[in-house]
């Protein structure tokens, strides 16, 4: 009982060496080409040292989420073919354990690296990504802060009406030359309104120095002038205020309340449904990667690893453009929003599952 004990405890600490090691090498170098890439235009600039700190710091976790699997499929692989290029998974084999029964602790540690990956997905490179978009905008090139920049001259669909706005002041919550196109449940325009300024208060909007022009069936219409009124709408200052916001740098919370929206106006969500799907289906990467690895380690007694690990990367290449190809036609509507986001994962986890039976007990 106790034989197994230890030797899924070597094989766990050789597979942590190698990982971590990789994962080093992997995001280092992703850091140093990404940064001197933009280089020039950080030195432009006249970025600090702590900037040009806060600017890598701020790539971390994209740099994480793109170096996390290719990590993992090494350590895999490497764990296992040195330990065969050594004999010992053949010693194993001869004292009547099941090698298999050794892959455990990687794939737990795989699992663990999983569950990492998906908070980097759904929280952590949304943040970062809004933090280092605004970070790009105002230390690099000079923009105001978004806070301080007012949308101008928007179009928005709401809730059986559309706006038309010269001006949205975020910070006092205001709507400057605003028209309200009101329709009915048929989509017949019934009302048209007019105001100088819209302000939110209490709940509702107050609208100053404004025209009301209603619509009957007739085809009649009858106008009427208001100094002030108050108008409850479906729409807040929140729908406006993030019309701005990128979906990347949206969390899965907010992404789920913009699609939310999207569908509430009328317009198609079938892009951003592939994208949440896609930030819970995209943790299995590492999991699969080190079943695949472990397939290809253990499938014979001896092994070459250069051509191993090249097998690997290349199974790994693969994996990834079947995951952009998918997820192109799902957000062209061609295959269903789940077929697209989760298919390469059971096609390449399927895959490994069958590389593992075949490896040599």
């Amino acid at each position: 009982m106790l034989r197994p004990r230890l030797l899924e405890h070597y094989v766990s600490r050789e597979f942590l060496k190698i990982f971590l090691l990789s994962l080093t090498a992997f995001l280092s170098l992703y850091l140093v080409v990404d940064f001197f890439e933009k280089i020039d235009q950080l030195v432009r600039a006249n970025l600090g040292l702590a900037e040009m700190g806060r600017y890598i710091l701020l790539k971390v976790p994209v740099a994480l989420e793109q170096v996390l699997s290719p990590a993992v499929l090494l350590g895999a692989m490497l764990t296992f073919g040195l330990l065969t290029r050594t004999r010992e998974t053949m010693a194993i084999r001869t004292s009547g354990l099941d090698i298999l029964r050794l892959t455990r602790p990687v794939l737990f540690l795989a699992a663990l690296v999983a569950g990492g990956l998906l908070i980097l997905n759904l929280y952590l490179i949304p943040w970062s990504q809004f933090n280092l978009n605004g970070f790009w905008e105002t230390q690099v090139q000079g923009k105001p802060p978004r806070s301080l920049v007012n949308p101008e001259h928007l179009w928005y669909k709401g809730d059986r009406a559309i706006y038309n706005i010269l001006l949205y002041r975020k910070d006092i919550q205001t709507l400057e030359g605003v028209k309200i196109f009101r329709f009915d449940d048929n989509f017949n325009l019934h009302q048209v309104i007019a105001a100088r300024r819209a302000v939110w208060h209490n709940g509702s909007w107050r609208l100053y120095q404004g025209l009301v022009q209603d619509f009957d069936q007739s085809g009649e219409n009858r106008v009427q002038s208001f100094a002030e009124r108050t108008l409850t709408l479906t729409e807040t200052p929140k729908d406006f205020g993030g019309l701005e916001r990128k979906p990347a740098e949206m969390d899965v919370e907010d992404l789920i309340r913009f699609v939310s929206r999207l569908e509430r106006d009328g317009y198609k969500s079938t892009s951003y449904r592939v994208e949440i799907q896609n930030r819970f289906a995209m943790a299995l990467v590492p999991l699969v990667l080190a079943a695949l690895g472990l397939g290809l380690a253990l499938r014979q007694e001896k092994i070459f690893i250069p051509g191993m690990v090249a097998v690997g990367l290349g199974l790994m290449f693969a994996y990834w453009l079947l995951l952009g190809f998918s997820t192109s036609l799902g957000q062209a509507g061609r295959w269903p929003v789940i077929a697209a986001a989760w298919l390469p994962h059971l096609v390449f986890g399927t895959m490994a599952l069958l590389l593992l039976r075949q490896a040599t007990r």
